[in-house]
């Protein structure tokens, strides 16, 4: 396990159903000197439901895989965001992370957003994804998956060291954007990286963007500015993780652990 990790997040507007546009953008902000750098949430489309057959079009899927890729080997580190794919004649949002040797792995959104409708259009991911970086374990989650510990729970058997978290979450909402960001630190002990976007989307909704980096303990390493973008940088510590664990328990305190 690598002694320190350095974190970046890129909080950024996007430019809504312009990929090229978004990958100019992203490419011209990506750190040299990180370990991971996340993107936020359908960072090359926005979040176009309405135009999910423009958004999730095999070529644009295509060029957005290309690129976290592409990045990720130039910038020597894991590059992850999230794309709409069409699966069959339903969609899913995946969470791609790009590695350094070019491998890519996927996670599907879980948790539909019903007040929106989600679940008529989209199908759930069925699986939790653990990735390893750099001997590191990260969870891998999507925006909404956030609000849902149960799934999000930290096996004391098999625990994850870092949660990965992507989203496009509205500034009506932010503060259980910020709330639960480091609620999951605390009950998972573990170290938290959750990135949002900034600016007005497509359907007219605010995003203030507020991303971020958090210890195993709950502690803010940092916050993105509001409605401003910016790459925010942090070091996680395995040293600072293991101590937590040890002095505190906690994990080995809980019910046993189960899911459906």
């Amino acid at each position: 396990m690598k002694d320190e990790l350095r974190i970046a997040l890129i909080q950024s507007d996007i430019s809504w159903l312009d990929p090229e546009a978004n990958f100019a953008s992203f490419a011209d902000h990506m750190p040299l000197d990180a370990d991971v750098i996340l993107l936020p949430e359908t960072f090359a489309t926005g979040f176009a439901t309405k135009d999910l057959e423009v958004a999730s079009d095999p070529q644009t899927v295509d060029a957005i895989q290309a690129f976290l890729l592409l990045q990720a080997n130039r910038c020597q580190s894991f590059v992850g965001g999230s794309a709409f794919v069409k699966v069959g004649d339903r969609y899913r949002n995946r969470f791609f992370l790009a590695s350094p040797q070019g491998e890519l792995t996927f996670v599907d959104k879980r948790h539909m957003f019903s007040i929106a409708g989600e679940a008529e259009r989209f199908d759930a991911g069925q699986s939790q994804v653990t990735v390893q970086v750099h001997g590191w374990a990260m969870r891998l989650a999507v925006c909404y998956d956030l609000r849902f510990p149960v799934w999000l729970r930290n096996d004391p058997k098999d625990p994850y060291d870092a949660l990965l978290l992507v989203a496009n979450w509205p500034e009506s909402r932010v503060d259980a954007w910020t709330t639960l960001l480091r609620a999951r630190a605390m009950e998972n002990q573990c170290y938290v990286a959750g990135v949002n976007r900034v600016g007005v989307d497509g359907f007219k909704v605010p995003h203030s963007g507020q991303s971020q980096l958090i210890g195993p303990e709950g502690s803010l390493l940092i916050q993105g500015a509001t409605h401003q973008q910016q790459v925010l940088r942090a070091t996680w510590s395995s040293l600072k993780l293991k101590a937590v664990r040890k002095r505190y328990p906690f994990l080995n305190d809980g019910d046993a652990f189960t899911l459906d």
